[in-house]
């Protein structure tokens, strides 16, 4: 339980932050928009390069497969694409949200005119990401229960060690092997080596969402289908919001522990007890 009441102090004093600059929520909602733009169009260019292909498969009644060369490397440019424009504007979040911890009155501008600053060693990065995210999928998918095993320990570690490369990225001129090795640094010299975390956004947001599972229920029950269709929409749109308070969110809770990883200070909102016990060593966690 001590799990959950960490998370939800964190995201209440996340939220009090940015209750105070609304407009930080637009960065979430641009990447989602960008993502979804670029997939389309990588998707779009990679079906106009397999169409004739296709055609000529089709003309001598063959089915037409991808060789798997052209699949992996349709898969990795997805990732990198996708890693690039997710980095990019969380670079912008992180900036735009560290600003507003120091009493500033940040834009969303601002926040992109720091990642646009950043543009060559965050491409960099997602190149990075990129081709771990891939490995371990391939990892993953060839390699059974063990591979899963494998990935998941080492998906892990990889996330705990890349925890701070964002904002390192936006404010330390590092390239990204230094931004690893910074984010490393900083994370034993707060916290340790061998920790667990106290906190999950995700386990609060997840507990947020159950009850727009009930909608589409709760419409069918008054209305019938018409009812269950407004419900459904309704969802959605409850799913979208949510996940874009949950993205700004923890864009502000990174600037700050990142300030408190730095510097050893307190942004204004958030408190010592919740940045110390942010992680403990495993030896000593309960949940």
């Amino acid at each position: 339980m001590d799990k959950i009441s960490n998370s939800w102090a964190l995201v209440k004093q996340s939220f009090a932050i940015l209750n105070k600059d609304e407009e930080l929520m637009l960065l979430p909602i641009l990447s989602a928009v960008s993502c979804i733009l670029v997939s389309a169009s990588i998707l779009g260019a990679g079906g106009l390069y397999a169409y004739p292909q296709i055609q000529a498969a089709a003309a001598e009644q063959l089915a037409w497969r991808p060789s798997h060369a052209m699949l992996a490397g349709f898969v990795f440019l997805l990732y990198l694409v996708n890693y690039f424009v997710i980095i990019f504007f969380n670079t912008a979040l992180v900036s735009a949200a560290s600003a507003r911890l120091e009493d500033g009155n940040p834009t969303v501008r601002d926040g992109l005119r720091v990642a646009w600053r950043r543009l060559g060693v965050i491409f960099q990065w997602a190149l990075v990401a990129a081709t771990v995210g891939m490995l371990l999928r391939m990892i993953e998918e060839r390699s059974g229960f063990i591979g899963r095993l494998v990935a998941g320990i080492v998906g892990m570690a990889w996330t705990l060690a890349t925890f701070f490369v964002v904002p390192v990225l936006a404010f330390e001129d590092l390239g990204p092997v230094e931004a690893v090795e910074r984010s490393i640094e900083l994370f034993r010299k707060n916290w340790g080596e061998e920790v667990v975390g106290t906190f999950s956004f995700g386990l609060i947001f997840f507990l947020l969402a159950l009850p727009g599972i009930l909608l589409p229920l709760l419409g069918s029950s008054l209305a019938g289908a018409y009812g269950a269709t407004i419900g459904a929409t309704l969802m959605v749109v409850y799913f979208v919001v949510l996940a874009v308070v949950n993205s700004s969110a923890q864009g502000i809770f990174l600037a700050a522990l990142y300030r408190y990883a730095k510097t050893g200070g307190i942004s204004q909102g958030f408190s010592q007890s919740t940045f110390s016990s942010a992680w403990q060593p495993k030896s000593g966690y309960r949940d």
